[in-house]
């Protein structure tokens, strides 16, 4: 099963999914035209992980499983009047080991370690940009492997 996971979410929640995960995500029909914006037919994912899911229209469904795969989605980015926008069809892939691609790590936790939101790794992070970016991240392709 293929998972979107948006960059801006990862980092506002401060999540950092790794290959070898196990995961209990409910998961929502993925916005198909934005992701037919970044790959137009190259590539579908049918699921998102939205953490404002109430807000994701369609049925949702629960999956219980391990993270098997995940690459970063980076697209070239163009100025439009609403701001910064993905070039359409330019996305690539990249096999990546964890999110952490979505923030910079600015800030040790109290403890040293990373803290534990839903069982899953939270660290703090910071980012912005004035310019487009010649390879900006949108998001993350998680392959997650159902358990039996």
């Amino acid at each position: 099963m293929l998972v979107w996971l948006t960059d801006w979410q990862l980092a506002e929640d401060r999540l950092l999914i790794s290959v070898g995960d196990s995961v209990d995500w409910t998961v929502f029909p993925s916005d198909r035209e934005w992701i037919a914006r970044l790959f137009e037919d190259r590539l579908m994912i049918e699921w998102q992980y939205d953490t404002y899911g109430d807000a994701a229209p369609g049925p949702s469904r629960n999956v219980v499983g391990t993270v098997t795969g995940l690459q970063s989605v980076r697209c070239r980015q163009q100025r439009s009047a609403a701001g910064f926008e993905p070039v359409r069809g330019a996305a690539r892939l990249r096999s990546v080991t964890d999110t952490s691609g979505s923030w910079r790590r600015t800030a040790p936790l109290a403890s040293g370690l990373p803290a534990t939101v839903s069982r899953q790794k939270m660290y703090t992070f910071s980012y912005g940009s004035s310019e487009p970016e010649e390879d900006a991240l949108y998001g993350y392709a998680a392959t997650v492997t159902p358990r039996e």
